[in-house]
């Protein structure tokens, strides 16, 4: 049985299964009784509207519906779909987040379609990074961004509808209980980095080579946690600052803001940039792969962008050169947040090459775009932030020599002022 009494009263942290109870109630109470059978406690959120629950919830959707202030009979009567997923949505996402400041959730399962696999996307974004979250459902398939965002979620497809038990859906089952029983257990025993000397860092294809040179420079001196810079790292680690999981900041990959500025498809959306500023931390902040926005095949290039510099990454990756005008608006963009910072902020620039593909040689080798973004950030800038123009390339040993330097020099400053 769940340790769990609607919202009062002490116990251990469980698993949260929110779901529509009056459509789903038949599978979940067989999920609750697979967790149950390896030990694990569960506390089920009804998000129902119109049926009555099959099962009896441990928060029942009333207590939902006004924890996002409705009532569960105004939605009744109503019967506005949008407004009632609305109302349902804020309900269980300040009842997590509650829950959260209580120590009373061990892990999360969202199952169904597309209704329940709304809620726990909303679910998934206030829950921390580290802390096992499932997602059962058809929708574990084909574009799960909007579900998953940045965050660590285990997806598992089940293939079948989830609408009715049968041998396929209850193995499905059995061994989504059998694998957060076992996250559970790793969870509990898993050590976490001290959070004092971690380095956020990020990190491309065509920037690896700095990558690789930065961690060697920083060695055993911090942990380093390194963000693929395709939108969902960027945003994974504007999260991590904010969750106070990351201490100083190596942004040696800022190429989402291309993505966000042009229209590629790697944008880390418009919070990319702000995090590090908002908490106070160092960071030293690089134009790696500015130089390049991010498209799918080649056919998938947008038409506006014909007659642009292309070159194929791979099969399913082309990239496409970024002008001077883009340069400079993706100068102006990163000078307006890093201006705002409360904490230590410092910028390199290479002066040969902002990317592996923009070096000489390389085919999109173009010193008046790269001079167009020095020339903005330098206008943009606050005359206090420093700008160190460095003679060497994004992955030369000059370059990140000189980046990590700054970072631990800030480090080291902040160290001693507490």
């Amino acid at each position: 049985m769940a340790n769990f009494s609607g919202l009062s009263g002490e116990a251990s942290a469980a698993v949260v299964i929110a779901a529509t109870l009056d459509t789903k109630a038949e599978e979940i109470g067989f999920l609750r009784r697979a967790l149950e059978h390896q030990g694990v406690s569960v506390l089920l959120i009804d998000c129902g509207i119109l049926g009555e629950p099959g099962i009896a919830p441990d928060v029942t959707r009333a207590e939902v519906a006004s924890r996002g202030g409705g009532s569960i009979e105004a939605l009744r009567a109503r019967r506005d779909r949008e407004n009632g997923l609305r109302v349902m949505t804020a309900g269980l996402t300040s009842i997590l987040k509650t829950m959260l400041a209580e120590g009373r959730i061990g892990g999360y399962i969202g199952v169904g379609g597309g209704t329940n696999a709304a809620f726990a996307a909303a679910a998934f974004k206030v829950l921390p990074f580290g802390l096992p979250k499932f997602l059962v459902s058809t929708l574990a398939s084909g574009n799960t961004r909007p579900f998953i965002g940045a965050k660590d979620v285990v997806l598992f497809h089940t293939v079948v509808d989830v609408l009715g038990l049968n041998p396929f859906l209850r193995t499905v089952f059995e061994q989504t209980a059998a694998a957060m029983a076992a996250m559970l257990k790793s969870h509990a025993t898993a050590a976490e980095p001290d959070p004092r000397t971690t380095i956020g860092m990020t990190t491309f294809g065509s920037t690896t080579e700095g990558a690789m040179r930065a961690l060697a420079r920083i060695g055993s001196s911090a942990e380093v946690l390194t963000f693929h810079a395709r939108g969902t790292g960027g945003e994974a680690m504007e999260d991590m600052i904010r969750e106070g999981r990351i201490s100083a900041v190596l942004d040696l990959t800022t190429t989402e803001i291309a993505d966000e500025l042009v229209g590629g498809m790697c944008s880390a959306g418009p919070e990319r940039l702000t995090a590090a500023g908002e908490m106070g931390i160092p960071q030293v902040v690089l134009p790696g792969a500015i130089d390049l926005v991010n498209f799918g095949t080649r056919e998938q290039v947008p038409a506006r962008f014909q007659g642009r510099r292309f070159v194929a990454h791979t099969a399913l990756a082309t990239l496409m050169r970024t002008t001077p005008d883009e340069n400079g608006e993706i100068a102006r963009y990163m000078a307006r947040r890093l201006n705002q910072a409360r904490g230590p902020v410092s910028v390199v620039v290479p002066t040969r090459g902002y990317s592996a593909y923009s070096v000489q040689g390389a085919p999109f080798f173009d010193p008046e775009a790269d001079a167009a973004f020095l020339a903005a950030l330098k206008a943009s800038l606050k005359p206090e932030i420093p700008i160190a123009t460095v003679d060497d390339t994004i992955n030369g040993e000059l370059c990140i020599n000189s980046a990590v330097s700054a970072l631990q020099e800030m480090m080291r400053s902040q160290a001693e002022k507490v």
